[in-house]
């Protein structure tokens, strides 16, 4: 028997329950059918492709039932696409088409296990990952909770070495008022209650102990030898020219000793890690530098002796001349991973990690993970979660007294690749390894209609700061570059906002901090201030560089970030940096949909003329096809005006019209602006479209044109979005650019609105047929343009045919979903939904994917 639903049963969801046994006995002979449309996983798996997921909940549910995933490769890809499905090896669905790197899956159930797999293409070759698999739960109980916004300390249910039955802590420790150093041993019966501190190594051993200071302090417990082993980078109380290594080792609770204050086979070491291999052989990795070189510029690896008391050769030399510090190694599933930081003082800098499977073989280059600035943090040390999660553990040097000392970022692995992210809080239990990031809401922003006050190029516009990427970004084109500017992104739902994350753009040596508000509207005229981040007496302002997580609350469809300044600590008065914004992340609860914005004007001249005033030989006539329309008869001063001032102040506006035209020549069929300086225009001639937009005349227009055929009627509908214009005739976009740097906004008050007019005196008036006329003080998106009723396969009523249908198609038919409106994906237009319906939308996405092509 075929799983369907017709019509019918349709209207009867509700009773969907009563039927749930009856419905479990069609799933079988459905998987048939999905298999016939759906993908089976591919068994071409590429070791060039890293694909990882975890789960997360939301504030403060009590199921883990979404999931994040995070991709990466060394090939050059060209597009992603990442399949789901319900099955291990059949029925896969695409869920997400683009060039970011990232998805959020918010539409899963508990219980039910889930099956992704990443394909990228990359010069017209199909490659995949391997299938990652997760299953939403309800979370353990007895996890604590970690505050990544305000700080807070990890809990361990036991700390300390264990051996015998007592449990050993050490820590290298000054006495008070000294700058001496001595390792104290303290033991606990349980794990959790220390004390008895003993002085186990100090400066009676080696007196350079007796006035120094001590950083990157390593201390580990080699439980085969029974040896606590330690590795610090020692300097003299002031300055960093010795760049020495402090090496103690000893038993639990038996002698320790200080084997050395000294220069690694006469090499200067700073920043530094220790790494013992499966194998027993132990490394000691240093930021150090060749002869000639500044400090920490090469990545040193030493093999140590049978004792780690010493290294007996340099076994590899890795980063030459980019100075790196802060290293960690660790090992997983056969892959060495040494994550380091970017030399950037107390600064946040970008962590970036290098991988291989022989230490003493090639490694590969550096690969970036995160954002720019580590999340306003420096990568640090890794913290193992009894192999079954790791966190990384950055430093937030520069900080305020209010925020966290230390982010830590769950990080994740796949073959020879590392991920980590922010997340504000997260739930864990060290003694179990269980490990849940805890979003305050969903991701609401990212591919979403996005713009900016500032023209950009198309490899840097808007939408590469909400496309889920780090390594992609806004940025302004330079010679328009202007403060304060803003970005502003359309959820096209109304949303409750819970927090903004905003990756930014820092410079090495000229670190900056920025000024700004977020703002929300629901019609995107009004807006009220949700976040102010201004006042530079705060230490949260001055203090946080390179990432800002802020919380915040309102309801709002359109949310702007208003970006005043950025501050630069080595010459605050001289801010050089280009406006960019690497990732704007926006999350929340949808609440609703959003209404489309009303037309401030809507003529269709069947009961006059409005607002639009006539002059000269303008006159509303009867047209055979449209009935009432505006007709100008191109004769001097013939044209229609719009009250001064309409569109002062705007730049988001959309101005929609049907035209049939007469003309040639010079002309502007519409017009707004001051004067032939100040000006943005559209033409429709008998075979060309052309709209320009300037603040310095036609020197420096931007400019779109495309060939038509203008003598018949059709609808032309400009969407000027901030420095994003785009076009749609009759409905299907036509032109684009994110390069408009003349803006009404930018041209002052009292601007003309023009019908059929010119700012340039040698121009002719336009000759031709004008009907609905609608301008809107807000910009349209493409499916409140197109009409959600007219496109077909939208089954979850965005205004657009996307995977997301697909998805939520699929699960309708499996019995676990909801359609918005169920006949737009009765494609075979049999009256049911059904298997059919799912092939056919497949179809259609593939078809338009190729054409996009």
């Amino acid at each position: 028997m075929e799983k369907t639903v017709s019509i019918m049963s349709f209207l009867k969801r509700s009773a969907a329950v009563v039927c749930s046994a009856a419905m479990l006995l069609t799933i079988g002979s459905f998987k048939v059918n999905v298999d016939n449309c759906a993908e089976a996983a591919s068994v071409t798996v590429s070791d060039d492709i890293g694909l990882v997921g975890n789960l997360f909940c939301i504030a403060d549910g009590k199921n883990a039932d979404h999931a994040a995933l995070q991709w990466a490769t060394t090939l050059s890809a060209d597009s992603y696409t990442l399949y789901r499905s319900t099955l291990p090896d059949s029925g896969f669905e695409p869920v997400y088409q683009g060039n970011g790197n990232s998805y959020e899956d918010d539409d899963m159930a508990s219980g039910t296990t889930y099956y992704f797999q990443l394909k990228v293409t990359s010069k017209g070759k199909e490659l995949y990952s391997s299938v990652k698999s997760l299953t939403p739960c309800t979370l353990p109980s007895g996890l604590s909770t970690y505050d990544n916004q305000k700080g807070s300390n990890l809990v361990y249910e036991t700390s300390g070495y264990k051996v015998g039955n007592t449990y050993y802590n050490y820590s290298l420790k000054k006495h008070s008022g000294k700058d001496d150093i001595y390792l104290a041993e303290t033991t606990s019966s349980d794990g959790r209650h220390f004390g008895n501190e003993k002085n186990v190594a100090d400066s009676t051993q080696n007196s350079a102990l007796a006035s120094c200071k001590i950083e990157s302090v390593h201390i580990d417990y080699i439980p085969e030898k029974n040896k606590v082993v330690v590795w610090a980078h020692w300097e003299k109380p002031s300055g960093y020219s010795d760049g020495k290594a402090l090496v103690i080792t000893g038993t639990p609770g038996g002698q320790f000793t200080v084997h050395h204050v000294y220069n690694p086979l006469g090499i200067q070491v700073r920043d530094m890690a220790i790494f013992f291999d499966d194998d027993g052989t132990g490394y000691l990795i240093a930021a150090a530098n060749k002869e000639g070189q500044g400090a920490n510029a090469t990545m040193y690896i030493f093999r140590m002796n049978d004792d780690y008391s010493d290294v007996t050769e340099v076994v590899n030399t890795l980063f030459e001349d980019q100075y790196r510090e802060f290293p960690n190694l660790v090992k997983k599933d056969g892959y060495y991973f040494l994550f380091t930081s970017q030399a950037a003082g107390w600064y946040p800098s970008s962590g970036a990690y290098s991988v291989t499977k022989d230490i003493a073989g090639k490694w590969s280059e550096l690969r970036s993970i995160g954002n720019t600035s580590t999340f306003s943090s420096q990568s640090g040390w890794i913290v193992n979660m009894q192999d079954k999660n790791y966190i990384m553990h950055a430093y937030r040097w520069l900080r305020a007294s209010s925020t966290s000392g230390t982010t830590l970022c769950p990080l994740y692995f796949d073959k020879g690749f590392a991920f980590y992210d922010y997340c504000p809080y997260f739930k864990y239990n060290t003694s179990t390894g269980d490990l849940f990031p805890v979003q305050q809401g969903q991701l609401l922003s990212q591919d979403r209609p996005v713009s900016s006050s500032l023209a950009a190029k198309s490899g840097n516009a808007p939408a590469k700061a909400v496309d889920g990427s780090y390594q992609s970004c806004f940025a302004a084109i330079g010679d328009y570059k202007k403060w304060p500017f803003y970005l502003q992104v359309d959820l096209e739902k109304v949303c409750n906002l819970a927090n903004v994350q905003t990756s930014w753009y820092i410079c090495k040596g000229s670190e900056g901090y920025y000024t700004y508000t977020v703002e929300g509207s629901l019609d995107g005229v009004n807006w009220t201030k949700l976040l102010d981040h201004t006042d530079k007496s705060s230490e949260t302002v001055s203090k946080t560089y390179g990432f800002n997580s802020d919380m915040l609350s309102g309801k709002a469809r359109y949310v702007r970030l208003n970006v005043q300044n950025a501050n630069l600590q080595n010459n605050p008065n001289n801010n050089w940096y280009t406006p960019t914004v690497y990732e704007f992340k926006v999350f929340g609860t949808p609440v609703g949909s959003a209404d489309k914005p009303k037309p401030y004007v809507d003529i269709d001249f069947e009961d006059g003329t409005g607002n639009l005033s006539l002059n000269g030989g303008a006159s509303v006539k009867q047209d055979g096809e449209k009935g009432k329309v505006l007709y100008l008869d191109g004769s001097d001063n013939t044209y229609g005006e719009f009250p001064q001032g309409m569109l002062d102040g705007l730049r988001d506006y959309t101005v929609s019209m049907d035209i049939k035209s007469e003309s040639e020549g010079n002309f502007f069929t519409f017009a707004a602006g001051k004067n032939d300086d100040k000006y943005v225009f559209f033409r429709v001639a008998k075979e060309l479209f052309r709209f320009a937009a300037t603040t310095d005349s036609w020197r420096d227009e931007t400019e779109l044109v495309c060939d038509l055929d203008g003598t018949q009627w059709h609808n032309y509908t400009l969407v000027v979005n901030g420095a994003d214009t785009k076009l749609y005739i009759d409905g299907r976009e036509t032109l684009h650019t994110t390069e408009t740097h003349g803006q009404v906004a930018d041209m002052g008050s009292g601007t003309s609105c023009f019908i059929g007019k010119s700012y340039y005196s040698d121009d002719t008036c336009f000759k031709g047929s004008i009907d609905n006329i609608r301008i809107y003080k807000a910009a349209l998106t493409k499916g409140e343009i197109v009409g959600k009723a007219d496109v077909k396969g939208d089954v979850n009523g965005d205004g657009q045919l996307s995977v997301a249908d697909l998805a939520a198609l699929q699960k309708f038919v499996l019995g676990i979903g909801e359609l918005a409106d169920w006949q737009k994906g009765d494609l075979c237009q049999d009256g049911r939904i059904d298997s059919f319906d799912l092939c056919l939308m497949r179809r259609l996405l593939i078809s338009g994917a190729e054409q996009q092509r």
